[in-house]
C-alpha cells in the first residue's frame, strides 16, 4: 500500500505508517467504500483533519495497540477507529480499554460472545418431557405420579445452585439484549463517554406474519437488530463496535443477506464517505450532507468545523441514524400505518375475531418500537445532563484556581481532554444536535407510533361493534322469519279450522253445505284473517321494515324493476341507432 505524504499539516507519524493511505484519493476512497460494505472487513481506522485523510483497513491488534500509545504531532486529528464482529478481535479490543481505562464490566460486555440460537432446559420443561415420553408398557399412573413429584422437587433444590441457574438463564450480553430491544447502555469513565444501544433497520418492504413464526418472533417488529457501542474519548478518538450480524455465515452471504448487510451499515457508509474529499456525491443530497470535513461547503462563515467540534460531531452523526427512522415509523406510509389501513379495510368486509390477533400483534410490535425510541431519548438525556454538569465543574475548576506570586496561572487544556476526575463531554454544536434530535424522536417517531397504538385501540372496538352489529343483523333476520312463518299460520289456522268443521261427517249437514258455500266462506275467513294480520302488525309494530335488510316485497320490486330495465335498454339503444 501507498503511504499519504508527510505534510507539515499531516496526521502524527508512525512506524506502521505504511498501512495508511490518501483517502482523499480517488482510487483509494473507492476501495475502502467498497471494503465499508463487506462482511470479510474487520475494521478500519480512519484518521483526518482539514488538510488531510488517513484510512488503514484490517489493522491487528499490534497496529491498534500501537496507535493508541503514540503520539500525535502537529495540528490536532480526529482518529475514528471501527470495528465490527468484536468477538474476533479481542485483543484489539483490550488494547483500546487498556488505554483508555474501560472498566472490566464495559470490556467484558464488548467482547462476549455472539448470539447463537439455542435451546436452554429448565427444570419444568425436563419434568414435563420426562412424564410424557414414558416408555411402554406404561406403568402405573399413580407411582408416575409419585416419582414426578419427587423429580420435580429435586430440580427445584437443583434451581437453587448457583450452577444450576446459570445454566437455566443465560446472562450473556447479546442475549440479553436479543431478549429486551429497548435495553440501554451509557457509561462515563475520566477518559471516555460510551453509549451502547440497539439499532432496528427495515430490511423488509412489508409485514410479513408468518404461520410457523415463534409467537416472540411475531411480537416483535419486522427488521434487523444490531446492537452498537459508541465510545467518545477524550483525544478526539471516536470508537464505534457493532455486533456480528450474520455470526454463522463464514462462507459468505447470499443475495439477500448482503443486501440487509448494505442495509444495516448505511448510515455509517455515509458518515465514512462524507469525510473524503474525494466523495463526488457529497451534494447531490443535502439531508446526508454532514459539516464533518467538507472544505467545499460555507458553515457558519467556516470553511470546516473546528478541530474540537469534530470528534462530538462525528460521534453525533454515528448515532443519528435519521433514513432507518424515516423507513420506519416516520414517513406518511409507513408499514404498520399502511397494514392498519389494509386490516381495516378488511374488517368492513368481513368482520372477524382473527382481526383482533393480529391487531394484538401489532400492538405488542409497536409496543417495543416505542420503547426503542424511548430508550434513544434517555440516552440522549444522560448524555446532555452529564456533558452539562461536565462542563459546569470544570468551568468552577477553572474559576477557582489559586493565584500565585505573579498573577493567574493561564490555565491552558486541551481542547479534547479535561480533568481526569471529571469526563468527557461533547461539543456545542454536537449538543445543539442532540437537543434536535430528540424532539424529532419525540415528535416525528414516538407520537407517530402512539398515534398507531390509538389507531390499534380503534379498530379492536370497531371490530367488535361490527362484529355485534353482524350478529344484531343474523338475529332479526332469524326474528322476521319467525315472524313470517307466525303470519302464515296465523293466515291459514282459521281457514284450517273451517275445513275441518266441513270435513265433519253429520247426519243433520248432509246434503246442506255445497261447494260454493265452502269457497264463500273460503274468501270470507281468509279476508278477515288478513285484515287481522295488518292490523295486528301496524298495532304492534311487527311489519316488514328496512332497519338493516329490505323487505321480501322491496327486494320483489327492486328485482323486477331492474330485470324490465335491462329488457327495454337494447329495445331504446336499437332505435337511437335507426
Amino acid at each position: 500500500m501507498s503511504s499519504a505524504t508527510s505534510t507539515p499539516t499531516a496526521l502524527s507519524s508512525r512506524e506502521n505508517s505504511s498501512a495508511f493511505e490518501d483517502f482523499d484519493s480517488k482510487a483509494v476512497f473507492e476501495k475502502c467504500e467498497t471494503a465499508v460494505l463487506s462482511k470479510d472487513t474487520k475494521n478500519f481506522v480512519l484518521e483526518f483533519e482539514n488538510a488531510s485523510a488517513q484510512c488503514a483497513l484490517n489493522v491487528g491488534s499490534d497496529g491498534i495497540r500501537e496507535l493508541c500509545s503514540s503520539e500525535r504531532n502537529g495540528k490536532l486529528s480526529t482518529r475514528w477507529i471501527n470495528i465490527w464482529a468484536p468477538e474476533t478481535q479481542r485483543e484489539s479490543l483490550v488494547a483500546i480499554a487498556t488505554h483508555y481505562g474501560f472498566s472490566p464490566r464495559l470490556l467484558g460486555l464488548m467482547k462476549c460472545k455472539p448470539l447463537t440460537p439455542h435451546i436452554v432446559r429448565t427444570a419444568a420443561y425436563h419434568s414435563r418431557r420426562d412424564f410424557w415420553h414414558t416408555t411402554k408398557p406404561r406403568p402405573n399412573l399413580e407411582k408416575v405420579i409419585q416419582e414426578k413429584s419427587i423429580d420435580i422437587e429435586r430440580d427445584h433444590e437443583k434451581v437453587d445452585t448457583p450452577s444450576t441457574q446459570s445454566e437455566a438463564i443465560d446472562l450473556n450480553h447479546y442475549t440479553i439484549v436479543n431478549e429486551v430491544w429497548h435495553y440501554a447502555s451509557v457509561d462515563w469513565g475520566s477518559k471516555y463517554l460510551c453509549i451502547g444501544y440497539n439499532s432496528l433497520y427495515n430490511t423488509t418492504a412489508t409485514l410479513k406474519i408468518d404461520p410457523e413464526a415463534t409467537q416472540k418472533n411475531q411480537n416483535r417488529p419486522a427488521g434487523k437488530r444490531v446492537w452498537t457501542w459508541l465510545v467518545l474519548c477524550d483525544d478526539g478518538t471516536v470508537i464505534s463496535i457493532h455486533e456480528n450480524a450474520y455470526p454463522n455465515h463464514d462462507t459468505g452471504l447470499d443475495h439477500d443477506e448482503q443486501k440487509n448487510l448494505e442495509i444495516t451499515r448505511r448510515n455509517l457508509r455515509n458518515v465514512f464517505c462524507q469525510i473524503s474529499n474525494a466523495n463526488e456525491t457529497n451534494l447531490q443530497n443535502p439531508l446526508e450532507t454532514l459539516p464533518i470535513r467538507s472544505p467545499s461547503l460555507k458553515i457558519d462563515s467556516q470553511p470546516h468545523a473546528s478541530p474540537a467540534d469534530v470528534p462530538s460531531l462525528l460521534f453525533y452523526y454515528l448515532f443519528d441514524d435519521w433514513y432507518t427512522s424515516y423507513s420506519l415509523v416516520a414517513r406518511k406510509e409507513h408499514q404498520y400505518g399502511t397494514q392498519l389501513e389494509l386490516l381495516r379495510a378488511r374488517m368492513f368486509t368481513t368482520a372477524d375475531l382473527q382481526h383482533v390477533d393480529d391487531l394484538h400483534r401489532y400492538g405488542r410490535q409497536l409496543a417495543v418500537l416505542k420503547r426503542i425510541y424511548q430508550s434513544y431519548s434517555n440516552i440522549i438525556e444522560r448524555v446532555l445532563e452529564g456533558s452539562k454538569q461536565i462542563e459546569h465543574t470544570r468551568s468552577t475548576a477553572t474559576d477557582n484556581a489559586a493565584p500565585t506570586q505573579q498573577g493567574f496561572e493561564t490555565i491552558e487544556t486541551n481542547k479534547f481532554t479535561i480533568s481526569s476526575s471529571i469526563g468527557v463531554p461533547i461539543s456545542t454544536k454536537a449538543r445543539v444536535r442532540f437537543e434536535r434530535l430528540k424532539d424529532r424522536i419525540g415528535l416525528y417517531c414516538l407520537n407517530e407510533i402512539q398515534d398507531c397504538i390509538d389507531e390499534k385501540d380503534a379498530l379492536v372496538l370497531l371490530n367488535f361493534n361490527l362484529i355485534a352489529i353482524k350478529e344484531s343483523s343474523a338475529v332479526e333476520s332469524l326474528t322476521r322469519i319467525t315472524i313470517l312463518l307466525a303470519k302464515v299460520t296465523i293466515l291459514f289456522l282459521p281457514v284450517s279450522l273451517m275445513t275441518g268443521y266441513f270435513s265433519v261427517q253429520i247426519d243433520d249437514l248432509a246434503g246442506v253445505y255445497t261447494a260454493v258455500t265452502y269457497w264463500t266462506c273460503f274468501a270470507i275467513i281468509i279476508t278477515l284473517s288478513f285484515c287481522f294480520l295488518l292490523v295486528f302488525g301496524k298495532l304492534s309494530g311487527t311489519q316488514e321494515s328496512k332497519p338493516i335488510y329490505q323487505s321480501l316485497s322491496r327486494v320483489f320490486f327492486n328485482k323486477s324493476r331492474a330485470f324490465f330495465r335491462s329488457r327495454s335498454a337494447p329495445e331504446s339503444k336499437t332505435k337511437i341507432m335507426a
